[in-house]
């Protein structure tokens, strides 16, 4: 059964300079290790649970999925991942539906104090990639794999919303309610100029949003990049804020 987002993914071509970036945006930031597959990582950890993995590569790796990824689109928002606490079974229903899951395969990375952090997930393959989240079940315990340090200068507490940007917003959209069993809710971003349905994930927000103009900031990530994740928005009990690509390692956010 999917519980939640589990993560975002935001790919950067330094760890340090995306490290300093979320630092000064408020951001508790801590080291999360390194993997064995030539990718290191930071992780800003949430009161939900959930959490932002920032991630690079510390040697070139052109086997791993996210490295092409990274080099073609810059960096910045690239992949999302739900937590499940029946993997095989969500792995069946996603598959079900045609989505190209790959095989489940144990995951792991030593963190900087040397405890070794393991998981099952699989990943996602072409044009589902993106827009259908891998799923992720701990080995290890799941407190060992997230942060403990959970408070932010800036008030956010968890995500809202992930917004995910394509042009045919009910073939990704009826997959995930069906897997996930929610119903999807007509929505609209009127900043991003684009309206579709967003589907309640274990207390998170997936809106699938195609543009309703040509002119949007939605229909220009489309034209500048594949179907991908588009925004994320965060809850928080301080000032609410908006941050663009610029500020964020190619990010849009948004703090409600």
């Amino acid at each position: 059964m999917i519980t939640g987002i589990d993560h975002i993914v935001i790919a950067a071509h330094s760890l340090e300079r995306a490290i300093e970036t979320y630092r000064n945006l408020g951001f508790t930031v801590v080291e999360g290790g390194k993997h064995p597959y030539g990718s290191y990582n930071a992780l800003i950890g949430f009161a939900d649970g959930s959490y932002i993995e920032l991630l690079s590569f510390y040697e070139a790796s052109p086997a791993h999925p996210w490295w092409a990824l990274l080099q073609e689109r810059g960096g910045g928002l690239i992949d999302f991942c739900l937590a499940t606490d029946d993997i095989r079974s969500d792995l069946a229903a996603f598959r079900s539906h045609g989505v190209d899951c790959g095989e489940l395969t144990e995951g792991g990375r030593a963190r900087p104090d040397g405890y070794e952090v393991r998981w099952i997930n699989n990943k996602v393959g072409g044009e589902w990639q993106g827009l259908i989240p891998f799923i992720i079940e701990d080995v290890t315990p799941r407190d060992q794999r997230l942060p403990g340090e959970r408070e932010h200068a800036n008030g956010v507490t968890g995500i809202q919303t992930l917004s995910l940007a394509t042009a045919d917003v009910a073939r990704y959209a009826d997959v995930m309610s069906a897997v996930i069993g929610a119903d999807a809710e007509a929505a609209t971003d009127v900043a991003a100029r684009a309206s579709g349905v967003c589907i309640d994930a274990g207390g998170h927000r997936l809106a699938y949003l195609a543009p309703d103009r040509d002119d949007g900031p939605l229909a220009a990530h489309l034209a500048a990049n594949r179907a991908a994740p588009f925004s994320v928005s965060f809850r928080t009990a301080a000032e609410a804020r908006r941050f663009g690509p610029a500020e964020t390692e190619g990010v849009r956010i948004e703090l409600v």
